[in-house]
């Protein structure tokens, strides 16, 4: 949520790879970022996804977490919302966004916080799209080797403060 066109075009001019994250808005928004990037630039970029594992409503839990946060939002003048909903989609689940990487074509598509399945990921690499994946360990390592991905970032909890997730459980010791 972070980065912007204009971030990733200035990179890519610079010679790096820009990147610019799209798991915070739906498949016409991230079509809409890779159009601006594409305006600003002429150089290749990433476009990065996130592929956790979508989470599983329950709405006892649920109802129990918002009992609970409820006073603490009026006690700073907030309202508590009616109900909790995921803040960033899946790309596990989000069919529309694949057609728009299979359509628009960047030159480099990124996974964090796990894999696509294979079906997907053959697609998008048909298409001539570069794939890179995000590994914590050297199993998270090795699965995004065998997935057939052409590169991987070695990623630690000091990036962000958080951690991918492609094996599960993944060990802290990196």
């Amino acid at each position: 949520g972070v980065s912007t066109p204009e971030m990733a075009a200035a990179v890519s001019d610079g010679g790096g790879l820009g990147s610019v994250g799209v798991g915070s808005v739906d498949a016409e928004g991230a079509r809409r970022m890779i159009g601006e990037v594409r305006a600003k630039t002429d150089r290749p970029f990433n476009v990065n996804v996130f592929c956790h594992r979508p989470a599983t409503p329950d709405a006892a839990k649920e109802g129990a977490w918002l009992a609970r946060l409820k006073p603490e939002f009026a006690r700073y003048g907030g309202q508590a919302p009616d109900r909790l909903t995921e803040v960033y989609a899946s790309f596990l689940t989000d069919e529309a966004k694949l057609e728009v990487f299979l359509s628009e074509r960047p030159a480099v598509v990124s996974f964090h916080f796990g894999l696509p399945r294979g079906e997907w990921i053959a697609a998008l690499r048909e298409a001539d799209i570069r794939l890179l994946a995000t590994a914590t360990c050297i199993d998270e390592g090795r699965a995004c080797a065998a997935a057939g991905v052409d590169g991987i970032v070695v990623h630690g909890y000091e990036a962000g403060g958080h951690r991918g997730g492609v094996v599960a459980p993944a060990p802290d010791d990196g």
